[in-house]
């Protein structure tokens, strides 16, 4: 009998099956690169609550790097308040 260990990569993080009796799909997130070091060692129900979750933190970490650019350039145009 041997156990097959089932590992996916999603944007460069490694999440490994970690299934426990209670949470027969859950994961693992065992492997990041240092922009994502908050997902290190996580455990999730499920890979797909995983990736979505890595999806959410990537979207709004993407607009609040896009904020300081699209105030910058409202600035050359408008009189913006902070």
């Amino acid at each position: 009998m041997s156990i097959e260990v089932k590992e996916v990569k999603h944007r460069n993080c490694i999440i490994r099956d970690t299934p426990t009796e209670q949470f027969p799909n859950m994961v693992t997130v065992v492997k990041t690169p240092n922009l994502r070091k908050t997902f290190l060692d996580s455990r999730y129900i499920n890979i797909e609550k995983c990736v979505s979750h890595i999806e959410l933190v990537e979207s709004e970490r993407l607009i609040n790097s896009k904020e300081k650019y699209v105030k910058q350039t409202l600035k050359e145009v408008v009189v913006v308040e902070d």
